[in-house]
């Protein structure tokens, strides 16, 4: 539970439950995060990622792993040098727009 009301409600930003302050201690912390609550995959937790998508892994990773494997192994670099800036901010938005999310 993260975000509170002038209600005196605590909203959980995961999964949508309501809850009084002085009950939210009663509250198991290991919620199933909704889909729909989540925006963006970037700067979302990596835990509630994986709890709201049932995997293993982040997508982000395993689709970051089948490019690197299918295109980057042989660039010179890939590890060691950095991405120009705007390329990565590019792939950050199509993560967040869902486009690389196949």
């Amino acid at each position: 539970l993260t975000q509170s009301s002038s209600s005196g409600l605590q909203l959980c930003v995961n999964c949508g439950l309501n809850v009084h302050k002085q009950c939210s201690k009663y509250v198991p912390n290991d919620c199933q995060p909704d889909l729909k609550r989540i925006k963006r995959v970037y700067c979302c937790d990596l835990t509630t990622l994986v709890k709201a998508h049932n995997t293993q892994r982040p997508m982000v990773v395993d689709i970051c792993i089948r490019e690197i494997e299918a295109r980057g192994l042989k660039s010179e670099g890939l590890y060691r040098v950095s991405g120009f800036t705007e390329h990565i901010e590019d792939v950050k938005m199509a993560f967040d727009r869902a486009d690389l999310l196949v």
